[in-house]
């Protein structure tokens, strides 16, 4: 039996707690699945004392960027960034396998006072070129025309990315809040719980293999789309769109593309999804290629009406 009594500076060594363990004044790390000898990293934009960028290594020597962490992380490393409205100089380019990166609007909130804004960036905000990607509790601010939010790889696969609990303003521009590259696969992708906003091109351009968008909110501008699912024949195969709710604003607006050339049998699942107020809510009703849509109406002046069997 060990008594720690009031302890300061590092503890090193193992150290197993079998009971509760109470943290009156919070803990870093709690609460996600960090693996054995990954590293937990620390942005504070605000942070005062010193006003200057640390190691990293604590909120006390966080770094003042989120750049710093990207580049000091390994693979399976976390990320921990504080409040804020970060405007990074250059596209955050993830290239470590499981790297994990959390903002602070995690606990409970869909996004919060954790801001990546795309002001100073050159081309997209993050870019994703590697497998095992978390992203949760951003808040991405799209104001260039063209820069997509994150951007998955144009130069290899991709496997097994989660983004969840995010918030994507588009701004009106033309530029995507996810977007997948039309010549390498993003696969296992899982897109849930995030808000999509005003987005002219599209919320999400979904072109991958086994990918699933569920439990989303999107808000369409006139000549947006909310979800493109480009694929076609049986071309990157499998994908699941349920659970979201799009509203449009009724001018050449589309809730959900579907391309024109359907996928093959059985590869693509679109249902319980509530889709409004699109000049196209969704582009086909029925398909006989295993596409099941969810026939919806609704205007300003009417309650939204969902019929499971159109």
């Amino acid at each position: 039996m060990v008594g720690y009594g009031v302890l300061s500076g590092d503890m090193t060594g193992t150290h197993n707690f079998k009971n509760q363990v109470t943290f009156s004044q919070g803990a870093a790390g709690i609460g996600v699945q960090v693996v054995k000898d990954s590293t937990i990293w620390y942005v504070d934009k605000n942070k005062t004392g010193p006003a200057s960028s640390g190691d990293g290594k604590t909120w006390a020597t966080a770094f003042l960027t989120i750049t710093e962490a990207v580049a000091a992380a390994g693979d399976y490393d976390v990320i921990f960034i504080g409040q804020g409205v970060y405007s990074e100089a250059a596209t955050l380019a993830i290239t470590q396998a499981g790297l994990k990166i959390f903002g602070a609007g995690t606990s409970g909130y869909i996004w919060g006072p954790t801001s990546l804004k795309s002001d100073t960036c050159a081309d997209h905000m993050i870019t994703i070129n590697c497998n095992g990607v978390e992203i949760s509790g951003l808040d991405f601010i799209a104001n260039t025309t063209s820069k997509n939010s994150i951007q998955m790889s144009d130069t290899a696969n991709t496997y097994k990315t989660h983004i969840h609990d995010c918030h994507f303003g588009g701004g009106g521009t033309t530029n995507i809040g996810i977007n997948c590259d039309s010549m390498q696969d993003t696969v296992d992708m899982h897109v849930e719980r995030c808000e999509f906003y005003n987005h002219s091109t599209a919320g999400i351009y979904l072109s991958g293999t086994r990918c699933k968008v569920t439990d989303c909110l999107f808000f369409v501008p006139a000549a947006g789309i909310g979800i493109d699912l480009p694929d076609t024949a049986g071309n990157r195969p499998d994908k699941l769109i349920a659970n979201n709710y799009i509203i449009g604003s009724n001018s050449t607006d589309t809730g959900i593309k579907i391309a024109s050339t359907e996928p093959t049998d059985g590869t693509l699942l679109v249902a319980n999804n509530v889709v409004t107020n699109c000049n196209t809510n969704i582009t086909q009703d029925k398909s006989n290629a295993g596409v099941v849509n969810n026939g919806t109406s609704g205007d300003g002046t009417a309650p939204l009406i969902v019929d499971a069997e159109s």
